[in-house]
């Protein structure tokens, strides 16, 4: 028998070339690595078998018969381990990789081993081929096994990718399913229509070219300008250590000058002085698991035992050194955080939630090593709770609008109040506003939560009708963020006007450390929400930057005066209280005066000149039930 061997012939030479390429690269290591380069490499070999065998059957007549046997069974043996390396390979990537240690691997193992005995006994059988005294090699009546395995760990890869979706990226999941569809194709074409051409490996050879392009390549994860791993490469090597159950290190150096640097010296400068620093760490140290995670930050892992204390002290010696670079001296500062293996999560988010809230901490100027401990990991997994818990309150809105009362000097009745937000979580508990507010405005979902505030509170004044009962106006506070969106005023007076709510009956809070001045969307917004009817208020005056030039930029008409001011004018740390009133009185504003504790603070403020007083002394803050019973109670009918 004859068979055309160009197609096996042109895919061994470019498994060839894929290969040499590989190895010449640096590249993780990884199980999936490691099971992509024995896929390739049995690939490789089985086609090198698939053209020697094909060969030796041709010339079957010239050749001892135990070199014909041997030949093809190792071919045999080769393409099934070949198929069963593939499969195991769709097991890494779908993150399966501990089937391997069940009996149910045993199971799936089952077919080769089958295949293997038939290939080892076929000689003596008959069973996949024999060699005719007329014809030479000739098809067993078991020739179609070899098909029936290929089949059988397609359709168990296919298996595996759609269960298991959920944990394969999109990039993964079109490789993985383009490498099955190819195999497929080649059996089918090779097993049907063209017996004769050897087309199986060719279209295996495709199937892995495909893959290392798009998952394998180990350029995906080298960082072009330092040479070291990146973050790509990192998040890889992370998963398959936590997943390994090995302990590892974990060390992670953060150059907390090198904006400055950059700043000052320019940035070519900057990257060459950083070069000559990673040059320096790779000449000492093994480089194999260094991370650039980001430009100024750098991370070890390793399984291998390391000094983490010498390396510390080695890196901050050298940097402390400094770098001539075109004859200026350029030093890096570094913070080192060390997280001990033990205080690490099985949970990889969670392992990066803890990375992440560290990095905060240098980004908020630490100075000295941060090490990782109890009450480091327990802060991390807290605002992780509370990442969660905000994001499921607003999707299921439910974010509770509580009050506090805001008082009249002169009439001594409740006239107005604020709207304070308040989350409460089955798993967290109370959420106070400092935590959930704050990471509302690191994530942007502020604008969502912004607006579900300001509808409920739409709806309470529809309700309730607390104008009724003397309270004119009803607070709510508003961000920069919401204030810098395109539409915001229009979208707010769309609410109010579904709800049948003036928007004289409303004033917006905006806090004094946002300077809304310089943002032509913020004042538009402004103007348009101050022109329904709604007012402007100044909230927290004395804790933040703004000047009175920014606050007469903008249309406010009342400031509410910071608790920590009013205290120091009581605690005789500060005198400035009274003539902060006159100056916004003369600027014809409203006042509030916020923190009001005692009875004797209520009197002496009262005679100030200021409109409104609030805090404890008059009210804590209430849910709407209690506030609806206290209007009753005290309200003008």
């Amino acid at each position: 028998m004859k068979w055309n061997y160009d197609f096996e012939i042109a895919a061994l030479a470019f498994e060839t070339v894929l290969l040499i390429f590989y190895f010449a690269k640096r590249h993780l290591p990884t199980k999936k690595n490691r099971y992509f380069i024995l896929a390739m490499c049995s690939g490789c070999l089985a086609t090198v078998m698939d053209i020697v065998s094909g060969l030796a059957n041709e010339y079957w007549h010239v050749i001892p018969v135990e070199l014909l046997h041997t030949a093809n069974v190792i071919y045999f043996i080769c393409m099934a381990m070949n198929t069963l390396l593939l499969f195991v390979y769709i097991l890494s990537v779908t993150d399966q990789l501990d089937v391997i240690r069940t009996p149910l691997f045993v199971v799936y193992c089952i077919p080769v081993l089958i295949l293997v005995i038939m290939a080892l006994s076929t000689p003596f059988t008959g069973a996949i081929y024999y060699l005719d005294p007329v014809m030479g090699y000739t098809h067993g009546p078991a020739a179609i096994t070899n098909y029936i395995l290929n089949a059988f760990y397609l359709l168990l890869g296919v298996a595996y990718v759609i269960v298991y979706r959920a944990r394969v990226s999109r990039l993964h999941m079109y490789s993985i399913v383009s490498l099955l569809a190819l195999l497929g194709i080649g059996s089918v074409l090779q097993g049907l229509f063209f017996p004769k051409v050897l087309l199986t490996n060719a279209f295996s050879c495709f199937a892995m070219c495909i893959v290392y392009l798009s998952l394998q390549n180990p350029d995906l994860y080298i960082d072009k300008e330092t040479g070291l791993f990146n973050r790509d490469g990192y998040y890889e090597y992370l998963k398959e250590l936590t997943s390994s159950g090995v302990e590892f290190c974990f060390l992670v150096a953060c150059l907390d000058n090198y904006r400055s640097v950059k700043t000052v010296y320019g940035e070519e400068k900057a990257q060459k002085a950083l070069k000559e620093a990673i040059g320096y760490v790779r000449k000492n140290y093994s480089d194999d698991h260094i991370f650039r995670y980001s430009q100024d930050t750098y991370i070890v892992l390793t399984p291998a035992k390391f000094d983490v204390d010498h390396a510390m002290e080695f890196a901050r010696k050298r940097l402390d050194a400094g770098f001539v670079i075109g004859g200026e001296h350029i030093r890096f500062s570094v913070v080192f955080i060390v997280m001990p293996y033990e205080m690490l999560d099985n949970d990889l988010k969670r392992t990066q939630n803890i990375l992440d809230y560290s990095l905060k901490s240098v980004s908020a100027g630490a100075k000295g090593n941060i090490i990782v401990d109890d009450a480091l990991v327990n802060s991390s997994r807290r605002k992780n709770d509370i990442e969660i818990a905000l994001e499921k309150s607003i999707e299921k809105k439910s974010v509770q609008i509580y009050f506090m009362p805001i008082y009249s000097p002169v009439t001594e009745k409740m006239e107005r109040a604020e709207v304070l937000a308040r989350i409460f979580d089955r798993n967290v508990g109370f959420i106070p506003p400092r935590e959930f507010i704050a990471e509302a405005e690191r994530n942007g979902s502020i604008i969502s939560l912004g607006r579900d505030i300001f509808e409920k509170t739409c709806e309470f004044i529809k309700e309730q009708e607390p104008e009724t009962y003397g309270v004119s106006r009803i607070s709510v506070n508003l961000s920069a963020m919401q204030l810098m969106q395109e539409g915001m005023a229009e979208e707010f007076i769309g609410i109010s006007n579904k709800n049948g709510v003036p928007l004289d009956r409303i004033s917006f809070d905006i806090a004094e450390v946002i300077d809304t001045s310089r943002n032509d969307i913020a004042q538009m917004n402004m103007n348009i929400l101050a022109e329904a009817g709604a007012e402007f208020a100044l909230n927290g005056y004395g804790s933040g930057y703004s000047s009175l030039e920014n606050i007469m930029k903008l249309p406010i008409s009342l400031v509410k005066i910071d608790r920590a001011l009013v205290l120091s004018y009581f605690e005789k740390d500060s005198l400035l209280l009274p003539d902060v009133i006159e100056m916004f009185r003369n600027q014809k504003l409203k006042i509030v005066l916020v923190g009001v504790e005692t009875k004797d603070m209520a009197r002496r403020l009262s005679v100030m000149g200021c409109d409104f007083l609030q805090g404890y002394f008059y009210s804590r803050t209430l849910p709407a039930r209690d506030f609806v019973g206290l209007m009753k109670r005290t309200g003008i009918q």
